[in-house]
């Protein structure tokens, strides 16, 4: 099975301003390789039967672009770094980082975890997601990285999906939309995020769920769905976010 999906992509499109930005766009980005062009409303319905395009002015079309399972993903890039001499240790948490001053200059030395112990290093990279502040404060590095709400929904199974329909993005209804099993999942990214747990992320929520805001969400839900009506008398279930 392969770990990459080429599907497509389109950006909606729907105002003047978003037209002339998307053609600048898509311009540079054919400067540097990217396969992208524009395509009219009923290619857009060619390509996504069921998507709303009476409002729209363009679409514009990345053929080769795709979709990838993040959990293939990852074990992929781990079997080919450990197959190049690298040592993963799982589920093992970080307790801080050592460092010494060298002419002046602070330098990391290594970390330190959990059960005390200590893994020398030259160079320590923070990849660490939602706790990377957390992390970055233990050494008085200060990175504006702060976790957020994000909301999907994923419908029942709909009749007519092609799981090889393209990936729409569409920034008017803040919404991405792609084929989901039988159904569709319609993701949000509404205009103002709600930041989640400002003061500490816990240490211990990785794929933990929160409950939803329906009275700040609602709005951008509808929204959203209307850029596929069939989604409207559809059965959806709408999972913590």
């Amino acid at each position: 099975m392969s770990l990459y999906v080429i599907a497509g992509f389109i950006e909606l499109a729907t105002d003047y301003d978003r037209l002339e930005e998307y053609r600048r766009i898509a311009a540079f980005n054919r400067k540097c390789g990217v396969n992208v062009r524009e395509i009219s409303p009923k290619e857009v319905l060619d390509l996504f039967p069921l998507c709303r395009v009476d409002d729209l002015l363009a679409g514009f079309y990345v053929p080769d672009d795709g979709r990838v399972n993040p959990v293939d993903v990852t074990m992929s890039l781990a079997r080919g770094a450990k197959m190049r001499g690298v040592t993963i240790i799982e589920g093992c948490a970080v307790k801080g980082v050592n460092e010494v001053v060298v002419n002046g200059q602070r330098r990391v030395c290594g970390v330190v975890t959990a059960d005390d112990q200590v893994i020398h290093a030259d160079k320590v990279v923070n990849c660490t997601g939602m706790w990377a502040r957390q992390v970055g404060e233990q050494n008085g590095v200060a990175i504006p990285n702060q976790a957020a709400e994000h909301y999907y929904l994923i419908t029942d199974d709909m009749a007519g999906i092609d799981p090889s329909w393209p990936v729409i993005e569409d920034p008017s209804s803040h919404t991405y939309i792609r084929p989901e099993g039988g159904g569709l999942m319609l993701g949000l990214f509404e205009p103002l995020a709600a930041a989640w747990n400002t003061k500490r992320i816990p240490h211990d929520f990785s794929f933990g769920e929160i409950s939803p805001d329906w009275d700040r969400m609602s709005p951008f839900v509808e929204k959203a769905m209307n850029r596929v009506p069939a989604t409207l008398t559809t059965g959806e279930s709408f999972p913590q976010p």
